[in-house]
This record gives C-alpha cells, structure tokens and sequence, in this order.
C-alpha cells in the first residue's frame, strides 16, 4: 500500500496525517507532519524514505522511547531529534528497551532484539529536550504545545497545534489496550494525562494507532471511554484480590486475563507485560489504602 498524505487543515497547507504501515498495527504507528517537522517515525521505513523524496524533513519530535514511534528515526540523519529528557537515555541507548521491558531473562528479550534488527534500529542523539506546555514555532504560522502525558511512559508527549486545535496524542492512542507495561510507566500519571487532555481544547486528534478522531465532543466521548478501561481492569483485579485467602504478589495473577481480556499474537510478551501493569495497580491501590503489603505479599484492607 502506498504511502498516503491527509491534509487536516484548510489553513494550514503543510499539515498532514500519515497513517502507519498495516494500519499503523504494532510494530507501526501513525505520524503528523507540520512543514519540515515529523512527529513520530514508526510509519515504517518505506513511508518514511517516500517522505523524504516528497519533503523535506528538519526535524523530528518524538512522542516517546518505544520501538514503534521511533523505528525510522536512521532514515533521517540529517533531522535534528527533541523528546522528553525523561525518554532521552533509551532513545539514545535503544538496548535499555530491554530492561526497561524488564525482559533481560526471557526468551521474548532475543525476539525483541531481533525485531530491532529487523527494523534497522539505531541509537538516535537528541538534539534538545522538550519541556511541559513549551511552544515550539514552526513555518510561518504554526505553534506546537508540548503537553507531558506521563504514565505510558515517564517522558510521553502529547502535542496540540494552537491554531489548528489539531493533536496528537501518541500512545494516549484511544484504542481498547491502553499499555503501561514498562518499567518506567506509571497508572497515576496515566490516569492524571487523561485527565489533563480532557480539559484541553482538540477539533482533530491523531493517536498512534487510530485514524483522526473528528469533534470535540466525540474526542471527549473516546477519553471517557479509554479511561473506562482502566477502571475495568482495576475491577477485574479487585475481585481476584478478594478470592485470595492469603497474601498474593502480581506475577501470581499471571495468565488470568485481567489486563488482556484475549491474548493477541504477542502473548508470550503480554503476559509478561501484564505482570507489570497488575503491579501499577497494586501500586496506586496501596496509594489508595485499599490493599496493605502483609508478609511476603498484598491483601485488602
């Protein structure tokens, strides 16, 4: 399938949406285009050198560290790169994924370091870090807004073009799996981002892996909806907990679909990052009060 470019905005004639390989499925991931900035690069490599031909790229924002919204950044090595300070090491190291995935010592550690080798990754230097609600000029008339969305990640990004009102909010991706499945990821700070887009001002939203989200309204309506799951996920959790005749740790909920309600063709990964996201809500309902560390393990209150 050939590269396409969407045009979003009737005043802004360099703004585009360029949808991922595959539908921007994993290991893919959408990108937006604003005059000779890139956000994201993991449309795929054949996406990105068409681009080249096409535009030309300056620069390239980052939403965040993981595999799939950086995976074209060797293509540009021209472009100056900006990310959050909180992502620069593992954007500047690509094997920290590794155990920043907390997968050293399981075979999904080699398929993942093949999958890099595959994508042809490489360390990227950032040029300069980016800071909460900073507004980067870019062209004649357009003013991007840094937005820092911790949670999915520590130095996860989310954009807003002031005029336009047009977003992009990576891997806050509105899709049915929200993910905070690595070690640097927090539920709170997932939670709280949420919130903060709830109350910011978007006509067009772009995430990492759905097509443009058109309305104020229904942007609102797939905020509510995304949030929803995670509430779900925490119940799912409570009633495990409240079987429990004695003190438990997340790894001895593995494998019982409370993240995942259907494991996808990445289940030896999910599993695994499914410990870790029980352990985020372990986290925030110890915060809570609602269970207590007791021995060796957790128990409700």
């Amino acid at each position: 399938m050939a590269v396409t470019f969407q045009n979003l905005s009737d005043n802004h004639k360099d703004l585009y949406f360029i949808q991922g390989k595959n539908r921007a499925k994993y290991p893919f991931s959408n990108s937006l285009i604003l005059n000779d900035y890139i956000i994201d690069t993991g449309i795929s490599g054949k996406y990105v050198r068409k681009i080249k031909r096409d535009y030309q790229i300056n620069h390239v924002i980052l939403s965040h560290w993981h595999e799939d919204h950086i995976s074209g950044n060797h293509f540009l090595p021209k472009a100056k790169f900006y990310c959050h300070i909180l992502d620069k090491p593992v954007i500047e190291n690509i094997e920290k994924m590794i155990s920043f995935y907390n997968i050293e010592h399981e075979t999904i550690g080699e398929d993942l370091t093949n999958l890099l080798n595959l994508l042809g990754m490489e360390n990227t230097l950032i040029e300069k870090t980016i800071n909460d609600e900073e507004i980067m000029s870019i062209g004649d008339n357009m003013r991007l807004k840094v937005i820092h969305t911790p949670g999915h990640t520590a130095g996860h990004c989310s954009f807003l073009e002031l005029d336009s009102k047009i977003g992009f909010l990576g891997d806050i991706d509105l899709t049915k799996h929200p993910f905070y499945g690595n070690i640097d990821a927090s539920l709170i700070d997932f939670e709280n981002s949420i919130q903060k887009l709830f109350r910011l001002d978007f006509d067009i939203v772009i995430t990492g892996h759905r097509k443009p989200i058109i309305g104020k309204n229904t942007i609102k309506e797939e905020l509510k909806k995304y949030q929803s799951i995670l509430h779900e996920r925490e119940e799912r959790i409570l009633e495990a907990l409240s079987e429990q005749t004695k003190p438990i740790n997340p790894s001895d909920l593995k494998s019982r679909n409370l993240i995942y309600e259907n494991y996808s063709m990445y289940k030896d990964f999910e599993i695994l990052a499914e410990v870790i996201m029980i352990e985020k809500h372990f986290n925030k309902l110890e915060t809570k009060n609602i269970i207590n560390f007791e021995g060796k393990g957790y128990i409700l209150n």
